[in-house]
């Protein structure tokens, strides 16, 4: 399907330039100090800076902000985390080599479309002021719905006034884009458990 590569990646970057004003400046890791995600960040770069490879530094300052005594993450960033920690570590892994929401959520969803709506939860949780890119980039992939994707990111707490489908409402993401499935999520409340299995439909 050409027309719906061409649209997708005409859409990436569109949100791509957007994401240029989610970061602070150049060479700053992507949000601002009041999202858990871009402390966890910073928390990383200070540590491949003091010489850890980044694969150890990604390991540790994610087992330390899952202790009891870290601030890092609030309760709900911290869960999400804590739920599916490979995933929160490969989330990583792809920000500080792309050091872009829109991205990452993008490869994550098309790496892992079994996973999906942890990725979105996760994205959502870790930089709520910036859920309207986590929906852009899995929004790119097809995996689901714009519709569904939506119900994901509102379910994760996000404000709803901040985040809407109208970016993907073109023909890269119509009916049959694989729908995945949604449970009550991390993010209602925290209270683990959702359904974020693909359906076989």
């Amino acid at each position: 399907m050409n027309i719906r590569r061409v649209v997708a990646a005409s859409l990436l970057l569109v949100v791509s330039a957007f994401s240029v004003y989610a970061q602070d400046g150049a060479g700053t890791v992507f949000g601002d100090s009041d999202q858990p995600g871009t402390r966890l960040h910073n928390n990383m770069i200070a540590k491949v800076e003091a010489g850890v490879n980044p694969s150890q530094a990604i390991v540790e300052v994610i087992q330390n902000a899952l202790t009891e005594s870290d601030t890092t993450l609030d309760g709900e960033s911290k869960s999400a985390v804590a739920f599916d920690v490979p995933i929160a570590t490969s989330f990583y892994d792809e920000m500080i080599n792309a050091n872009s929401l829109i991205e990452v959520t993008k490869v994550l969803v098309e790496s892992n479309p079994d996973k999906a709506v942890h990725v979105i939860t996760l994205g959502s949780v870790l930089y709520p002021d910036f859920a309207q890119e986590v929906f852009d980039g899995a929004a790119l992939t097809g995996v689901m719905s714009p519709e569904d994707i939506l119900v994901a990111v509102l379910q994760a707490g996000v404000d709803p006034t901040t985040v809407s489908d109208a970016t993907a409402a073109g023909p890269g993401a119509g009916p049959g884009a694989g729908t995945v499935p949604l449970g009550a999520g991390i993010g209602a409340g925290g209270t683990g458990g959702g359904d974020t299995t693909a359906s076989n439909n």
